[in-house]
């Protein structure tokens, strides 16, 4: 009986021990099943980012969110640019027989279009012979009618063949005066050479396709003597012109720093650095490009070293550790257009029509934070200094401490899965605080590094139609074309004329050797240009 009662015991701690084992299992499964899931909702969370990155829309403008009103142009189908932008009825030509009286009308929008433009006077008239028969009693002129065409005259190739009379005596030979050749040994002008780099550079036409259309011109240029042109201006022309453009940017309260890369297929992956100074304060606006190679914080150290001021970036660490190195004369400020996109990533990935999910509610939460931000700081866009630090202070800063409290109180919460994106943007504004309220204090400030964001995007834009070129002297080319394409535009400037009318200029000097007076002169914000070179400042 006893030893019945010993086995039964047995029996029942065995029976325990296996419940109690099965019930650690049963935990483990459970929790492995929960990491499942979130590794699952991750990558799904993840694939939908992706997939709205790369087929969505790019633009965090209007960005509609679930149970917020929104206009939203995403959807639209447009079959053709010019159907889009016509009435759908256009008004009938009124007949000249028809017309009893004429007045003056003020010119309207489409002759604004072209006010800017040369005009040739055609005048159509009636002969007196046909006049005394169509009105044998006698005649009275109104006023006449106008109405306006544009004419478009395809660009035009012109040899332009010197002749040089050459004179000798016994002891020397003499030419005749002729001007100074851009390139030795070369067909190219200022004027064919502005062409490539306004098609280049400022229209990204790949050099390929701009040899194309030459030929279809009867002109046979070969790409690679286009970028060889390129390259040695930049080295025989360039180079002080390069210098009184960084002597300018590193005037300027702020600079905007962006890098980007790019391959080449004998380096490998390199680096184009953009800084970009806005204007202001009596500075114009000016681009640099500049090709060192790397990514590291030494391009930024050494490129500005001389500077003192304030960088605006992205949360780039580089740049981040120039200051640390600095922190007297040099400092960084945040993107605020940084901090929500990673948001806004999260919020398009969500399908329309469906309602957001727990990290998407949050998401969009903190992309209506940052939108207010700058809703309240754009208010006094206009306004003095004074006014838009004074706003600042009472009205933007409660709104930046109070945003900063909630991403802090959000990522306290046990329930967040700590590698989903979410958390990442959360993590990257809590980690970048210091420098995103830096423009709290200083009114000339702007919130984010859209500026050098979009400078950088225009070498994006043509990097892939100048790999060709295979070469350092190249990149370094480039760099340079790109500073002085984009200074020039937001000098208000005409990029072919003015390259061809700086090119006509610095070939008559030594290379690399222009008179400081005379570089200044030619500055893309000198006020001694030809009127050529400007656009309309009323438009």
């Amino acid at each position: 009986m006893s030893q019945n009662i010993s086995l039964m015991s047995n029996q029942l701690e065995l029976m325990s021990a296996q419940n109690e084992n099965n019930s650690k299992q049963l935990e483990q499964m459970q929790k492995q099943n929960e990491d499942l899931l979130k590794l699952v909702a991750d990558l799904k969370e993840q694939v939908a980012i992706l997939t709205q990155q790369r087929f969505g829309s790019k633009s965090e403008k209007n960005l509609s969110i679930p149970g917020q009103m929104a206009f939203d142009f995403d959807g639209t189908l447009i079959f053709n640019e010019a159907e889009a932008t016509v009435p759908d009825e256009l008004p009938e030509e009124t007949p000249i027989e028809e017309v009893i009286t004429y007045s003056r009308k003020k010119p309207g929008k489409r002759q604004q279009n072209i006010v800017d433009v040369d005009v040739e006077v055609a005048v159509h008239d009636l002969s007196e012979e046909e006049l005394n028969a169509l009105f044998p009693n006698g005649w009275k002129r109104l006023d006449d009618e106008e109405y306006s065409e544009l004419k478009y005259v395809p660009s035009k190739f012109l040899v332009i063949k010197h002749v040089v009379k050459v004179y000798k005596d016994k002891e020397k030979i003499v030419r005749g005066k002729a001007p100074a050749r851009l390139l030795p040994h070369s067909i190219v002008s200022p004027e064919l050479a502005a062409a490539v780099f306004n098609a280049k550079y400022v229209n990204a036409v790949p050099l390929n396709r701009l040899s194309e259309e030459f030929l279809r011109q009867d002109v046979n240029i070969p790409r690679q003597d286009m970028a060889s042109w390129m390259i040695r201006i930049n080295r025989y022309y360039l180079g002080p012109v390069h210098d009184m453009f960084k002597k300018e940017l590193l005037k300027s309260h702020h600079i905007h720093c962006d890098e980007t890369p790019f391959t080449m297929p004998e380096y490998g992956k390199q680096y184009m650095w953009v800084y970009h100074s806005t204007g202001g304060d009596d500075n114009p606006p000016v681009f640099l490009y500049e090709y060192p190679g790397t990514r590291g914080a030494a391009a930024p150290d050494a490129y500005l070293k001389e500077y003192q001021g304030i960088l605006v970036t992205d949360g780039y660490e580089s740049y981040h550790t120039l200051a640390r190195r600095r922190p007297n004369d040099l400092k960084v400020a945040g993107c605020w257009a940084h901090a929500k996109r990673r948001f806004a990533e999260i919020v398009k990935a969500a399908k329309k029509k469906q309602a957001l999910s727990p990290s998407q509610e949050i998401a969009a939460e903190a992309v209506k934070k940052i939108d207010y931000i700058y809703h309240i700081d754009n208010k006094y866009k206009e306004s003095s200094e004074e006014d838009v630090l004074d706003n600042r202070q009472k009205s933007v800063k409660p709104l930046v401490d109070a945003y900063f409290a909630w991403i802090k109180e959000t990522l306290s919460n046990p329930g967040l899965d700590k590698s989903s994106k979410l958390v990442s943007a959360l993590n990257y504004s809590r980690n970048q605080e210091k420098y995103l309220r830096v423009f709290l204090d200083d009114p000339k400030l702007p919130l984010d590094n859209n500026d050098a964001e979009r400078s950088i995007k225009k070498f994006c834009v043509g990097k892939k139609n100048w790999q060709i070129i295979d070469s350092k002297n190249g990149a370094e080319a480039s760099a340079m074309m790109y500073s002085l394409a984009e200074t020039i535009k937001a000098n208000g400037l005409k990029p072919y004329e003015y390259f061809s009318y700086l090119l006509s200029q610095l070939k008559e000097y030594p290379r690399n050797n222009v008179p400081e007076d005379v570089l200044a002169d030619l500055m893309p914000w000198s006020d001694k240009l030809p009127d050529e070179c400007r656009k309309n400042k009323t438009r």
